[in-house]
């Protein structure tokens, strides 16, 4: 499964961010898909490995609050399938 993920983000853009979001109903600007982008990016071993709760406290800062709180909902039902 990691290897699919890692595979994944390779391919990754700012617009895939953008494209999710609006799929989720979730208005998002632009500099919030940019960092959601670079985290995913740099970060998602970090994620994937359980590392995650300083990534979690950066984004928080970082993000809108209702794109934090919608991204960080994602992110644990997402987590819950990858760890099942």
């Amino acid at each position: 499964m990691e290897y699919f993920i890692k595979e994944y983000i390779k391919k990754l853009t700012v617009d895939d961010i953008k494209k999710f979001a609006n799929k989720k109903n979730i208005s998002i600007s632009d500099s919030d898909a940019l960092i959601l982008y670079t985290y995913a990016k740099n970060h998602y071993e970090d994620a994937l490995n359980g590392n995650d709760e300083q990534l979690i406290r950066e984004l928080k800062e970082k993000l809108s609050p209702n794109v934090f709180k919608e991204a960080y909902k994602l992110y644990l039902e997402y987590k819950i399938k990858y760890l099942s």
